[in-house]
């Protein structure tokens, strides 16, 4: 028998490289298991973070996450200090905490649509590990210890940035904040869902995580409420009951902070009760101004009622700026996309006609919550679009409630025209096993829809309007509530 031959012998500058990343990664180990935010992930799970990691330094000053940084990296912090800063509603920066060695920051996209608006700024000259989200996505699944501590910072900081985005709470110092967000009780509440009832005594305020509620008071729609906003104030500082009904537009997550915890943090911050009250003072004229205006108020329940506060940019027309008959703007549509996405003439709200097309619902869209294979995505512009992975099933069809998403045909030409078709169909029967398991056949149809052209330079159809009738506008000037 031939004797087995020996493995070749390293040399000995070989072994001592080998030795020294050997060396080094144990030492990366040891320094991801110091890391608060990685606290109870397993040494297997901290091997393959390791692997994905990539040392960076950042001056004091620089900007670690914002701009054209979002959803590209997560942080972990091992030296020097960061600031975290969110915009609220009302476009004020608020300080959301300072982060130190053990804390991270860039979690969100793995796990939501939430921090679009936060950014980490160098306190002082930082180290930081760096990595890659796109990569740590594909191979979460097989880290589950690492999923769930990253899930809990993610949890955590969207109830912190919560409160900071509510400008009644913005002015709060973030340890305020803290033990605040340790005071509040989540809730969900199904779409349609009654959430508060008019008369009922007063026990909570209500803050609004993510969704979208309406305030109808005796059957009259009064206002729309969504992230950041908050309700229940009013009973709570009369010590009264509820003037009106709170129902859920979309599914809704709300914080709700306990009557008598509420008064303790009014006692203690009296600047609060004054901004309070003169937020119920502006609420009420409001509300006593849209009672009185039934113009006003017709308009705004048609606006809800189809879903015109769904999105944050409505397609609208000046039609006392159209030609007499003029379509460009559907026909650049249908040149475009090889059928039409948008249809004219759709709900009239003051001197605009608002175009009928897909809403962009930015939380809630029916049509992306019964997708069976994930095909709708929101794209980097908060935009929805239907990918490559639509298989044409027609759910979204029937599920959006403003006939906004149409079934279309998949033509031959896109493979090759009609007569490509037929000769590959006859190659088919021809070269096909008999008792050969067949292949599904492919589908037909898919979903389409308005998504402002995605992936082109320009909105075709506003582009060939030739008077500026046809105007992408935010919600707020369409609307003002």
């Amino acid at each position: 028998m031939a004797a087995k031959k020996a493995p070749p012998r390293r040399s000995p500058d070989a072994q001592a490289r080998a030795a020294q990343q050997s060396g080094r990664h144990q030492d990366g180990l040891k320094l991801l298991a110091t890391l608060d935010c990685l606290r109870g992930v397993p040494p297997s799970e901290l091997t393959r973070l390791s692997e994905l990691c990539v040392f960076r330094t950042f001056q004091t000053g620089a900007t670690v996450l914002g701009q054209h940084r979002h959803g590209r990296f997560l942080f972990l912090v091992l030296r020097g200090t960061l600031q975290l800063r969110l915009r609220d509603k009302d476009g004020r920066e608020v300080l959301m905490g300072i982060l130190a060695h053990g804390d991270c920051c860039g979690e969100g996209p793995l796990f939501g649509d939430f921090f679009r608006r936060m950014s980490a700024l160098a306190q002082s000259d930082c180290q930081l590990l760096q990595v890659p989200l796109a990569e740590l996505r594909a191979t979460l699944a097989a880290m589950p210890l690492l999923a769930t501590a990253l899930r809990q910072v993610y949890k955590r900081r969207m109830v912190e940035c919560t409160l900071a985005r509510v400008p009644l709470l913005g002015q709060l110092v973030p340890m305020e904040r803290l033990a605040l967000a340790n005071l509040l009780q989540p809730a969900h509440f199904a779409r349609g869902t009654l959430i508060m009832r008019q008369g009922e005594p007063a026990d909570a305020l209500y803050l609004v995580e993510s969704g979208q509620v309406m305030v109808e008071q005796g059957g009259q729609t009064l206002s729309t409420l969504g992230e950041g906003d908050f309700f229940g104030e009013i009973a709570l500082l009369t010590n009264g009951f509820h003037g009106a009904d709170i129902r859920a537009i979309t599914p809704t997550e709300v914080l709700a902070l306990p009557g008598a915890d509420f008064h303790r943090l009014i006692e203690g911050r009296p600047d609060l009760e004054a901004q309070l009250r003169s937020v119920i003072e502006k609420r009420i004229r409001s509300n006593d101004a849209l009672r009185s205006d039934e113009t006003r108020s017709r308009e705004l329940a048609l606006a809800v009622n189809r879903g015109l506060l769904r999105g944050n940019q409505l397609l609208v027309r000046t039609p006392s700026l159209c030609p007499p008959k003029c379509r460009l703007c559907e026909q650049a549509c249908r040149q475009r996309h090889g059928h039409m996405r948008l249809a004219l003439d759709g709900v009239r709200i003051d001197q605009f006609d608002v175009v009928e097309a897909c809403r962009q619902c930015s939380v809630g869209a029916e049509c992306v919550e019964v997708c069976p294979e994930d095909a709708i995505e929101r794209s980097e512009s908060n935009t929805l679009v239907i990918t490559a992975k639509c298989n044409g099933c027609g759910e979204c069809v029937v599920a959006c409630p403003y006939d906004a998403v149409a079934s279309v045909p998949l033509t031959a030409t896109r493979s090759g025209g009609v007569l490509f078709a037929l000769l590959r169909a006859a190659t088919s029967r021809l070269t096909r096993t008999p008792h050969a398991p067949q292949t599904p056949a492919p589908p037909s149809h898919r979903a389409d829809k308005c998504d402002l052209c995605h992936g082109f330079a320009d909105l075709a159809c506003i582009s060939q309007c030739p008077t500026g009738a046809l105007r992408l506008l935010p919600v707020s000037e369409v609307l003002p509530l």
